[in-house]
């Protein structure tokens, strides 16, 4: 029986709604019977929202400072609740030789369903230049391999067979053989519209950026299409964009861990140029069931998120990077909601062991002790618990954004997460 709290969750697509009850997805077309449902969750965000305006949210934030006090732990004793994966980072070099405009990769891991879709929306893109396909077959129980292997015949398209390794080492292992001067990523149950490659490569040609970026739609798991999607915070992903050769010459995405796209915020915004390109909207994400997404919130492998995180951190000095005010405003929202988000499963005092490592990591960044946000609302005060480890006001300040639809923290598990805050 899904809970109450569950139901409060919900995203909106331009004719659908997708609704996670208690870490499950399920998307439905509504069509105009939806707005019923819709204004009960709209009245639901505003009393909540109402609850935790000034000056009950001070009051709030008082009663819990005298009740709620953090408990503060090493990443050894984090690593007890989900150890902190070894060896993530293995710099690719690129061998000599270019043969293509664009390398497209795709890594593969029992996806029989959504693989022919995918590859056919590929395959079949008319482009005035040379485009190579590499599927990476990640070690697939299902038929994906053999799906992959009907696919090899082509001239242009190269089929790798490895053993399991994640999503990360099978990009890694199409980097590594890719001769196109640009490379692109598609997920294997997502899928691009007709001409994307065109669009994107004329894109990249006439800009002096070391990558592009296109906008995208969700797509449910029976293919019906969303709204046109343009919110930054959903691109530090490597799928929607093109990239010139050089951008992962000595990069590599982190093995062994979920959320490898945290290296697009924390390296490779911070060293390379992009041009975001609104009016093109050629990538379909698809939201399906048992995805990683979708898995997340009942998840210890939440941690990685902060692991690989903290990871990137540490080694910055060897990529050279020293962090802007520009890198701040990108890099320290990780800290906050969005790593609740995908933190829902632990308790809460592995929560906040989470929040003092958190802080840790946060304060060691010499680069930000000299600046501050520039972000509006609830956002300072993310900002101010971090820098004096006030978890109260962490969860208060969460939970605020979260009603305000802000973060990629849900509703439904900021409410989960404050009601257990105690336990």
């Amino acid at each position: 029986m899904p809970s109450a709290i569950g139901l409060v969750d919900c995203m909106l697509g331009h004719h659908n709604l997708n609704v996670r009850i208690d870490g499950s997805a399920y998307l439905f077309d509504f069509e105009d019977g939806r707005s019923q449902l819709l204004h009960i969750l709209n009245l639901i965000k505003k009393a909540i929202k109402l609850l935790l305006s000034s000056p009950i949210y001070d009051g709030l934030l008082r009663l819990c400072r005298r009740s709620d006090s953090i408990s503060y732990a090493s990443k050894a004793k984090l690593s007890m609740v989900s150890k902190r994966p070894s060896n993530m980072f293995m710099p690719i070099v690129f061998k000599e030789g270019i043969s293509y405009d664009i390398s497209i990769i795709v890594p593969v891991y029992n996806v029989e369903k959504y693989l022919k879709p995918c590859l056919d929306s590929i395959v079949t893109q008319e482009f005035s230049g040379k485009f190579e396909v590499i599927i990476v077959d990640d070690g697939s129980k299902d038929d994906s391999g053999v799906i992959a292997d009907s696919y090899g015949l082509m001239p242009n398209v190269l089929v790798i067979h490895q053993i399991n390794g994640g999503l990360s080492a099978a990009r890694n292992a199409g980097l590594r053989v890719s001769r196109g001067k640009y490379i692109m990523f598609v997920d294997s149950d997502d899928m691009i519209g007709p001409g994307y490659l065109e669009d994107m490569r004329s894109r990249l040609d006439e800009t002096s950026a070391d990558f592009v970026t296109s906008t995208f739609r969700y797509m449910s798991d029976d293919g019906l299409l969303g709204k046109i999607e343009n919110d930054r915070a959903s691109w530090m992903v490597p799928w929607g964009r093109l990239y010139r050769r050089e951008v992962w010459n000595r990069l590599g995405f982190p093995v062994g861990a979920w959320y490898e796209d945290l290296i697009h915020p924390v390296w490779i915004d911070c060293r390379f140029n992009d041009e975001p390109c609104y009016d093109l909207s050629g990538y379909y994400y698809r939201i399906r069931p048992g995805s990683i997404m979708q898995s997340t919130p009942t998840n210890v492998k939440g941690l990685d998120s902060y692991w690989v995180l903290d990871e990137l951190i540490s080694l910055r000095a060897e990529l050279g990077i020293n962090y802007s005010q520009e890198d701040f405003n990108r890099i320290f929202p990780l800290f906050g909601p969005l790593l609740l988000g995908r933190t829902v499963a632990l308790d809460n005092c592995a929560r906040k062991i989470l929040f003092a490592c958190c802080c840790d990591t946060f304060n060691s960044i010499d680069e930000f002790s000299r600046v501050s946000t520039s972000m509006n609302g609830r956002w300072k005060d993310i900002e101010k618990a971090l820098r004096t480890s006030d978890y109260s006001r962490y969860l208060l300040a969460s939970l605020s954004l979260a009603a305000d639809g802000v973060t990629g923290l849900s509703l439904s598990d900021a409410i989960h997460i404050w009601v257990n805050r105690n336990r």
